[in-house]
């Protein structure tokens, strides 16, 4: 009798995720991470943002979203050079571009604003800070029965007491752990916190400095 036939090899990997949120001082930095990133090129763009904030932050802006392209960049001046889906082309600072201020004009001097989105257009679902300031929505998109975004903004309260806080709202949610990490570099400590379940998902970045507020970066998804 021929062997029974074996089944097909499952392969492991981590739900495709979202995140972006860096602080540096009292400026929100942003960066986009919309699907599939896994958590090894997750913990290199940690490392990156440590030597590099601005640098990061524009970079993965860029690179997650389909309607730019990035054509160079010059780390000593901090600017990229970005095209847009029309051909357009514009160098702007890796500042502005981390936190989405992105214009372009056409030839006919017609502006556009790439990379924004209303803070009124995240799900009310999604947790947010108590005490959540400055906010800021960098991305939503919605698509039939997806959806997906990032937002941003600051808090006084404590890194410790805010990774209790969506550790809560996630159980509360019937989501499950998929990812954690954390990191200290120069006095700065960031948590990252990954829940997935019920079709949702949420990857929260908690960004603590010493003598300034504390900065959460979340990103969400849910697929009806």
């Amino acid at each position: 009798m021929p062997p029974a036939a074996q089944p097909a090899p499952v392969k492991k990997g981590m739900p495709a995720i979202a995140w972006l949120g860096i602080g540096c001082g009292g400026l929100i930095l942003i960066g986009l991470i919309v699907g599939g990133i896994l958590f090894s090129v997750f913990s290199k763009k940690m490392k990156e943002f440590a030597a590099n904030p601005e640098k990061a932050g524009a970079e993965m802006m860029v690179s997650m979203n389909p309607d730019l392209e990035k054509v160079s960049q010059d780390d000593t001046k901090g600017e990229m050079t970005i095209r847009t889906k029309d051909g357009e082309e514009v160098t702007l600072s890796y500042k502005d571009i981390s936190e989405g201020r992105i214009t372009v004009k056409d030839k006919d001097g017609n502006e556009t604003s790439l990379g924004s989105a209303e803070l009124s257009q995240v799900p009310a679902w999604v947790p947010k800070a108590s005490d959540l300031s400055d906010g800021i929505s960098t991305f939503h998109s919605s698509s039939g029965n997806q959806s997906s975004g990032q937002f941003s903004g600051k808090s006084e309260q404590s890194l410790e007491t805010l990774k209790t806080y969506f550790e809560g709202e996630a159980t509360g949610l019937g989501m499950s752990s998929s990812s954690s990490s954390s990191m200290n570099s120069n006095g700065t400590a960031v948590v990252t916190l990954g829940y997935s379940g019920g079709g949702k998902s949420l990857t929260i970045v908690i960004t603590e400095k010493p003598g300034s507020p504390t900065v959460v970066s979340t990103a969400y998804s849910e697929n009806k």
